[in-house]
């Protein structure tokens, strides 16, 4: 049997932000999506989930 494996966004971006260099590869994904130029991240709000993998 084939098996899917699934990355959850939540996680991906989590990971993804872990390095303030990769902010630009979320503004850019941001502004493809929402059709929105020239998105700036100006700050990451902490936060602890109760979910956890």
């Amino acid at each position: 049997m084939n098996k899917i494996n699934y990355v959850r966004f939540d996680w991906a971006i989590k990971k993804l932000l872990r390095d303030k260099a990769n902010f630009g590869i979320l503004e850019g994904f941001i502004e493809f999506f929402l059709s929105k130029p020239d998105c700036k991240i100006l700050e990451i709000l902490e936060s602890e989930s109760k979910f956890r993998n």
